[in-house]
């Protein structure tokens, strides 16, 4: 039984697909396929069900996951301390989408860093399920999200709530003085997807069939189009007022029925991760600090 075979063998489990598997890992499927016979030669066992339509653990499979996973733990946190040994005492890496990061994040755990100068950080971005994934798989040890994972496995604690408000370039006219969802349908409209909550208004007052101007999956895009004069799009409000007050966007009067969601969110910790103290330390400061902020 080989840590490589292991590797193989949880992100198997996790994808429940050899295709998938191997893509995480940089491997050919062949590869991630060899490496699991073998792991199952060895243990004289199959691991898995394979059907036409799906992959499940077998009960040995599923013996066998929480020892794999403490085995490949043990494996990364005993190189993580190598490489820290007279650099730091610890490394914790976080993970979050972009638009928390460049707006919200960064003075949270800038500060965080100058207090605890003996705690190295990997800050990385993504989507939420980008994020989560890393989660599970031991390659993160917190993120920040929107749109957490209620996965028994992870820890959900609730951080803070955003408030969103429409957004347009500065010389954007104001005919009316409160927009609606029906003077919207005529406006070049830029839409990001701000969560589940934030999808569901957007469906009940717009309606299924109504099609953006331009649809985008990044803060920073949407930024883009309405700095440059192209749309009107529904943005944090947090980022909105302070672009606002220094001349580069305008707050556009908005209302509709239901009114605007909050955007919650959240920090997500893997379970068995909670006994760290930087991590301890880094949980405690986002809290205060985040809650202070709002």
């Amino acid at each position: 039984m080989e840590i490589n075979q292991l590797e193989a063998f949880l992100q198997v489990a996790r994808t429940k697909s050899f295709t998938r598997a191997a893509e995480s890992l940089h491997l050919v499927q062949s590869t991630v396929t060899t490496r699991i016979q073998m792991l199952e030669k060895a243990l004289g066992k199959p691991l898995f069900r394979r059907t036409s339509r799906y992959i499940e653990l077998t009960p040995a499979g599923k013996h066998l996951l929480p020892y794999a996973r403490r085995i490949i733990d043990l494996k990364r946190e005993g190189e993580k301390a190598l490489m820290m040994e007279g650099v730091a005492e610890e490394q914790l890496f976080v993970g979050s989408p972009h638009s928390l990061w460049d707006y919200i994040l960064f003075p949270a755990v800038k500060k965080f860093r100058r207090k605890h100068p003996e705690i190295a950080l990997r800050l990385i971005t993504g989507h939420s399920d980008e994020i989560t994934e890393k989660l599970l798989g031991g390659l993160a040890d917190a993120g920040i999200l929107y749109i957490p994972s209620y996965h028994p496995g992870l820890e959900v604690i609730p951080l803070r709530e955003e408030s969103l408000c429409l957004t347009g370039p500065t010389d954007f006219p104001l005919e009316k003085e409160v927009l609606t969802p029906e003077a919207l349908r005529a406006l070049p409209f830029i839409h990001l997807s701000w969560g589940t909550e934030f999808e569901q208004w957007f469906r009940a007052v717009f309606g299924r069939h109504f099609l953006p101007s331009v649809e985008v999956d990044h803060m920073s895009l949407l930024l883009r189009w309405m700095l440059t004069g192209e749309g009107v799009g529904f943005l944090l409000k947090s980022i909105a007022e302070g672009m606002a007050a220094a001349g580069e966007l305008k707050v556009l009067p908005f209302r509709s029925d239901p009114p605007l969601p909050g955007i919650p969110v959240y920090l997500v910790l893997p379970k068995r991760k909670r006994s760290s103290g930087g991590l301890d330390a880094l949980v405690n400061h986002l809290l205060y600090f985040l809650n202070k902020a709002q």
